[in-house]
């Protein structure tokens, strides 16, 4: 009976929206929907694949330095159309008002293109968390939930270079990546909270796919 109720349980935040996770410790997003985007702005975070040290991107004449940590914060940058070049590659992108982006740099995976600009999906709920899922490895990759020794996969063989996301129930849960039957990573308690929004990353490191955990952050 526990185990099923457990099983309820996590069913019940999916329909309402090996290694160990490394962490990030993010600025504070607190009023990062409620806080007004000024109207000639956009919000962009890089996700650095490489997480290699000295990485940079020119956005057509505008020069923003890409920590060497798996999800920066969002900044604020002017909308607008821009060419984003680093020193190996570039990409067209048009920012649009009020909407947010994040721009992965040294992706060299299948149908990877060196720099790859990602729509977010804004959370519609305040009331609600949410959970977003990149995938920078060269394989399709899960995301699962973890409940008490139950386990729900929340995305799918999600492609490399390609990013979901979910509203959540706030809660707290366990959080796992695979790639097919292999796992990548596990973490045993994360809070989902209107207040913390997760991210989860997967990236190609010299000792193969690897999973990053990031809050959503926004520097001002």
């Amino acid at each position: 009976m526990k185990r099923k109720i457990q099983a309820i349980r996590i069913a019940l935040v999916l329909g309402a929206s090996v290694g160990t996770f490394s962490t990030q410790v993010l600025a504070n997003d607190a009023g990062l929907y409620d806080a007004p985007i000024p109207a000639d702005k956009s919000l962009v975070r890089f996700l650095n694949v490489k997480l290699k040290d000295g990485v940079s991107l020119d956005f057509s004449g505008q020069k923003f330095d890409v920590d060497p940590v798996a999800l920066s914060n969002y900044r604020l940058i002017a909308n607008g159309s821009y060419k984003i070049t680093d020193d190996a590659s570039s990409t067209e992108a048009k920012l649009e008002p009020g909407k947010f982006y994040t721009v992965a740099v040294g992706a060299d995976g299948a149908g990877q293109k060196g720099i790859v600009v990602i729509p977010d999906k804004e959370v519609e709920n305040p009331s609600k968390s949410a959970l977003s899922f990149y995938n920078f490895s060269t394989k399709p990759a899960n995301l699962s939930l973890l409940l008490n020794g139950d386990s729900k996969v929340l995305f799918k063989d999600l492609a490399p270079a390609a990013m979901a996301s979910k509203e959540l129930p706030v809660i707290d849960i366990g959080l796992a990546v695979s790639e097919g039957d292999r796992k990548v990573t596990e973490l045993e308690k994360v809070s989902l909270t209107a207040k913390d929004r997760q991210n989860v990353v997967v990236v190609e490191t010299p000792n193969g796919p690897a999973g990053f955990l990031a809050a959503t952050g926004i520097d001002r």
